[in-house]
């Protein structure tokens, strides 16, 4: 006699959405914007929770993840759709140590961040900040150099 084949993840993935009732959670279609004025891009690290991190529930922020969290045309593109069609007004970069898709992730983060304050297809630059996840749990902000030793 065989033993029972093990769900795929997916199957797994789905079996654990009903389990915690997530299957009775509709959209909220009277919100369109993230109540917070939030865009957050990050790592797609699974080990990332980025939900967690800053405590969010559903419609409290557009979270964009990509590899590494880095700001590519494609993030452009998603975070002006979310200032223009969201309504966001603050952009949030985190990037994590031990990253797999990045050799140096300070270095990447404050490049983003420089990219983006100069993004002119972006309508709102005024408050972008980025955040180091440490590997034991902190969220270190990191600056610009320019803006680090004035």
């Amino acid at each position: 006699m065989t033993a029972p084949a093990r769900p795929s993840g997916v199957e797994q993935l789905l079996i654990r959405r009903h389990d915690v009732g997530a299957a009775l959670t509709p959209i909220d279609l009277k919100r369109k914007r993230p109540r917070t004025g939030v865009a957050i891009v990050a790592c797609m690290d699974a080990r990332l929770g980025v939900e967690a991190m800053f405590g969010l529930r559903p419609g409290d922020a557009d979270v964009i993840r990509n590899a590494g969290g880095c700001v590519t045309p494609d993030t452009l593109r998603s975070l002006r759709l979310s200032q223009l069609r969201g309504g966001t007004r603050e952009i949030v970069l985190v990037h994590h140590e031990d990253c797999e898709a990045l050799g140096a992730p300070a270095e990447d983060l404050r490049a983003c961040i420089t990219r983006l304050l100069g993004a002119t297809e972006l309508p709102r630059t005024e408050v972008v900040r980025g955040f180091l996840y440490t590997r034991g749990g902190a969220l270190r902000e990191l600056r610009p150099e320019r803006a680090e030793h004035p």
